[in-house]
């Protein structure tokens, strides 16, 4: 028996599959925006920033030393100062954030591929070894409110490798790993010896205002550090501030040297860092959006998913 679509059999067919159509292109639809969505990150319990900034770290083993920087000599393999390299292993001279993302690291998170250095540490003449870095995503609850989130594909420095004095200690200091004796142990500019059961740390923070479209670090004008007054309208992005404390296997502050070349040392007043970006982008969002803007101390994020863990975080 045949329909005619102008007969009721034939409207009913049609519109039942117009619905089958309807409910699968909704279906569809709904599975593309479940896709793109950040993910949830649960922060229930964590203890709010209150004074403090609200914040989430990422902890990053050593994973080579080379003289290598693929931000300010990219390309130039073996003719920059010695650095040491955290976060993913695969970085050389030539790499970029988007042949980093995706790739292994030596974070506590696999969502964060980025490559983290700064100039190699020598005691004596003899290159210490970095034990681990703190990396610690933090935003001053002024500007909690309008922080967005780091941009995918960034590439930032901090501190000045050619300064020939001690620098502000706002951006570079050196200090001690805390103890229980001693939670906030006295920064300086140059090193100095640490007590008992405590090691030498070296403390770097980048700035976070940003102009909004300068990605490239070599850059520096792209990125500038907010004042108590907030962001300046030159730079009016407020992005998360990345601190990074590096851990020495020393207690002392003597003859400490930061390298200047591929093979040539000078005095500890050259302190910096760079970073460029590798982290999954929903990952980085979610856990701004959870923790730094939302002004919740979420402790250290870990596991493919950057999942915090909550617990006490001390004041960076």
């Amino acid at each position: 028996m045949a329909f005619s679509l102008r007969s009721p059999a034939g409207l009913a067919i049609a519109f039942g599959a117009a619905l089958v159509l309807a409910a699968g292109a909704a279906a569809a639809t709904a599975a593309a925006v479940a896709a793109s969505a950040p993910p949830r990150v649960v922060t229930a319990g964590f203890p709010s920033g209150g004074t403090n900034p609200g914040i989430f770290t990422d902890t990053c083993t050593h994973s080579k030393t080379a003289p290598n920087d693929p931000i300010m000599m990219p390309g130039m393999t073996g003719m920059s100062m010695q650095h040491d390299f955290f976060g993913n292993p695969a970085v050389v001279a030539s790499s970029t954030a988007a042949s980093l993302r995706g790739g292994s690291t030596t974070c506590s998170t696999s969502a964060d591929a980025s490559a983290y250095w700064t100039p190699v540490v020598y005691q004596q003449g003899h290159a210490l070894t970095p034990q681990r870095t703190l990396l610690y995503w933090r935003t001053p609850g002024a500007i909690a409110s309008s922080t967005r989130t780091m941009p995918e594909g960034i590439s930032l420095i901090a501190g000045n490798e050619t300064a020939t004095a001690p620098q502000s200690t706002s951006i570079v200091n050196w200090t001690c790993t805390t103890t229980a004796t001693d939670q906030k142990p006295a920064r300086g500019d140059l090193p100095h010896d640490c007590p008992g059961g405590s090691q030498l740390r070296l403390v770097i923070t980048f700035p976070n205002c940003w102009d909004g479209h300068t990605m490239d670090g070599r850059d520096r004008s792209g990125a500038v550090y907010s004042t108590s007054a907030g962001c300046p309208s030159s730079h009016p992005v407020h992005i998360p501030q990345l601190v990074l404390h590096v851990t020495y296997p020393t207690s002392s502050g003597d003859g400490i040297t930061l390298s200047t070349g591929p093979q040539t040392q000078g005095p500890p007043v050259t302190g910096h860092a760079d970073f460029v970006s590798g982290w999954q982008q929903g990952r980085m969002d979610a856990d701004i959006a959870a923790c730094v803007t939302a002004q919740v101390r979420c402790g250290p994020v870990s596991g493919a998913q950057a999942a915090p863990r909550g617990g006490t975080v001390r004041n960076p």
